[in-house]
């Protein structure tokens, strides 16, 4: 990939800081005191790459003619026009869902079984009082029992929003919130429900066949699903069933899926990946899917490869971090081997890809047969039915990357990248993040009301991400409020928690780095005064140790290597413990709640820039 605008690897992953196979404590340590003393030869590569970034920034319009832009050319109408059609059609064939509940247990239900179930439902919930087009919250911790009301609120014509059950009455609240009225399907906190939320009764339950599925338009919204921004209200995406058909139909064109595909899902299905980006695949592809408990899977995640040897899967996805828990587990045994030849496609998104954890993934699985291109990092988001990017990671290609190229765009999406007056930029240049094409939504939902996304003059969705294209494909960099100017350096929040997560006195995944606050707050909750200027005086970092390491000695280690590594002084170092590390449904660290107090602002200066 001659060409390929790539920085350093930041004083990247040493050989033997990566080899942690099988080690016990004292070795850990005594690795960690060899990479250290790798790193002092980081600090002249750090000022170059600093210099040559600068450089760049000041000869961005020197940059090739070539423009950032990538389309994924046309999409071919999608086999049917709702979701309601690709369930009955699933329901004609052999195949079905299976569902891996917290203690392990495997229930298998054929898709036809499914389509009765939600069709007697969904008479249910027209005799208790919803019409189409009402907006129904889903509760329940029953993935079954989810899909039942999911697919009720398909053929019934009412728009669902699944929720997670461990979020209580805060996330009722929240949801109510961003989608206003609604009645309430499954389980109900203890307290009084939010104003505005109904819950359903159980009605009465007609004969079977006396309700007739109500017949959606390809235009008509077929889900809802909350996301996160700026501004502070809670707010949902609707997605129509154009938009989800044509992101799994667009998926299935550019990766050979098709109904012979066994695809397993680890994550919670009132996420958009669990519930649009493999279940209502599925259910188009009319393929075997199978769903295993995030919780019963986080406890071991040697369990995913059983699964997936077990029912002979070829298709699923994982976060980078659940790679790097995955890669430390397989670290502990000696004795276990599974057969993963048939894994072909390994979804890599949701968070940054780090082309360290994926090497060290394909490195760990293939003396069990894992094929040496079976990852295939992507990117998508709510607004966009999720992944609607991906490509091949291929170790032979090169050497390490600061940033891994998450591949191109599906048929029907077209990305580009833009600097602050919303000029396409020339390739190789980093500035904001923008999507257009058919899966990509156009509205919000805020207290209820429809509201646009935020969108350019000619009408594409303008992103939070910033991201580069070079070769042909996208290379997505991080967040533009996550760049952190340390070291006279310009890094993203996740590249300082990767170098962190290298040493192995460190637990993977759990790493937290940001500005230490002008105003002294710090992460920790206490206040550290270090200075009066407006922006940030230093970097804090939140970490955990592993089992039997003295916190104070890895935390001098964790602040020695961020120093050497990045120039950033002062670093404020916080262990968290378990109580600390909050997650999400989807296993993501809830950062707001272990990293209290403001934030520095993030630079203004953050693009457009030429990656080093």
């Amino acid at each position: 990939m001659s060409g390929h605008p790539r920085a350093q690897p930041a004083g990247g992953p040493s050989a033997t800081a990566v080899t942690t196979d099988r080690m016990d404590l004292t070795d850990r340590m005594d690795l960690t005191d060899r990479a250290d003393a790798a790193d002092r030869a980081d600090a002249a590569d750090r000022a170059a790459l600093a210099d040559r970034a600068d450089r760049a920034d000041r000869a961005v319009t020197a940059g090739p003619a070539d423009r950032a832009e990538l389309s994924g050319g046309p999409l071919t109408a999608p086999t049917v026009g709702t979701l309601g059609e690709a369930l009955r059609r699933a329901a004609r064939g052999p195949r079905g869902v299976v569902v891996i509940d917290g203690a392990g247990t495997a229930d298998r239900r054929p898709y036809a079984e499914l389509y009765a179930d939600a069709a007697r439902t969904a008479a249910e919930l027209a005799a208790a009082g919803a019409r189409p087009g009402a907006r129904v919250i889903i509760r329940t911790n029953r993935t079954g029992d989810l899909l039942t009301a999911f697919w009720a609120c398909v053929l019934g014509g009412l728009v669902p929003l699944p929720v997670s059950y461990g979020s209580g009455a805060a996330g009722l609240a929240e949801a109510v919130g961003a989608v206003g009225e609604a009645w309430l399907l499954g389980d109900e906190p203890p307290g009084p429900p939010p104003q505005g939320l109904r819950p359903l009764g159980q009605g009465p339950r007609p004969p079977a066949g006396s309700h007739e599925p109500l017949s959606a338009r390809p235009d008509d919204p077929a889900v809802l699903t909350l996301t996160s921004g700026s501004g502070g209200r809670p707010k949902a995406v609707p997605l129509t069933h154009r938009q989800v058909l044509a992101r799994a139909h667009g998926t299935a064109l550019v990766r050979g899926l098709g109904p012979d595909t066994r695809s397993l899902n680890r994550m919670p299905l009132d996420h958009v990946s669990g519930i649009v980006m493999f279940h209502v695949r599925d259910v188009y592809l009319g393929c075997h899917q199978v769903h295993a408990d995030a919780a019963w899977v986080r406890a071991d995640p040697l369990r995913w490869l059983d699964v997936a040897e077990a029912e002979r899967i070829d298709t699923t996805w994982a976060p980078n971090r659940v790679l790097a828990l995955l890669v430390d587990r397989l670290a502990e045994v000696r004795d276990r081997s599974w057969d993963l030849s048939r894994l072909r496609y390994v979804m890599n998104g949701g968070e940054a890809v780090k082309d360290r954890v994926v090497r060290r993934f394909v490195g760990a699985l293939a003396p069990h047969g894992l094929p040496a291109t079976a990852v295939h990092p992507g990117w998508g988001m709510p607004e966009t039915a999720s992944g609607v990017v991906d490509g091949v990671f291929r170790p032979a290609d090169g050497p390490p990357r600061r940033h891994v190229p998450v591949g191109k765009p599906q048929p029907g999406v077209s990305v580009r990248v833009v600097d602050e007056a919303g000029r396409v930029v020339p390739a190789g240049v980093v500035g904001r993040l923008q999507i257009t094409g058919e899966p990509v939504a156009r509205t919000y939902l805020v207290g209820g009301v429809a509201r646009p996304a935020p969108l350019s003059a000619d009408g594409w969705l303008v992103t939070d991400d910033l991201a580069f294209v070079a070769d042909g494909e996208l290379t997505v960099t991080g967040r533009a409020d996550g760049i952190i100017d340390i070291g006279g350096g310009r890094w993203h929040g996740h590249e300082i928690e990767d170098a962190v997560e290298e040493l192995p006195c460190v637990v993977p995944s759990f790493t937290i780095a940001r500005p230490l606050a002008a105003d002294g707050t710090n992460p920790a909750g206490g206040t550290g005064r270090a200075g009066s200027s407006s922006g940030p005086v230093g970097l804090a970092v939140l970490f955990r140790p592993r089992p039997g390491v003295s916190p104070d000695e890895a935390a001098e280690r964790v602040r020695e290597r961020v120093r050497r590594r990045f120039g950033a002084a002062p670093v404020h170092v916080h262990v968290l413990d378990q109580a600390d590390s909050p997650r999400t449904a989807t296993g993501k660290l809830r950062r707001p709640a272990v990293a209290d107090g403001p934030p520095a602002a993030p630079s203004p200066a953050g693009f457009p820039h030429r990656e080093a």
